[in-house]
């Protein structure tokens, strides 16, 4: 693809980070001119990267015996009905860690 901005560059897909924020997005940058466009799906992608960073809760993690416990703010465990004393299941995600509770 040609680039829109110079006619003169090849627009070629890269992967950067968004420094600030440490979100991983895609996009075309011209080979001549250095301009830098996404198309609707990696724009799409990104906003819902946003979108999910938005709505995260900055938690803490203590320790508890030789363990680490995670607190989990009040508006999610309501949300989620979970109280002390009730179990979940802890899985290894790409992201990182899942906290599922059971029923």
């Amino acid at each position: 693809m040609k680039c829109p901005v110079c006619q003169k560059g090849k627009m070629e897909k890269k992967k950067d980070i968004m420094e600030q924020d440490g979100i991983e997005f895609e996009s075309y940058k011209c080979s001549e001119c250095g301009e830098e466009i996404m198309n609707m799906k990696q724009l799409k992608v990104l906003a819902s990267k946003y979108r999910k960073l938005r709505n995260a809760k900055d938690i803490t993690f203590a320790k508890w015996g030789n363990s680490i416990a995670v607190r989990i703010p009040s508006d999610i465990a309501d949300e989620y009905n979970i109280s002390a004393g009730k179990h979940g299941t802890l899985t290894k995600d790409k992201e990182g860690i899942k906290i599922i509770p059971t029923s």
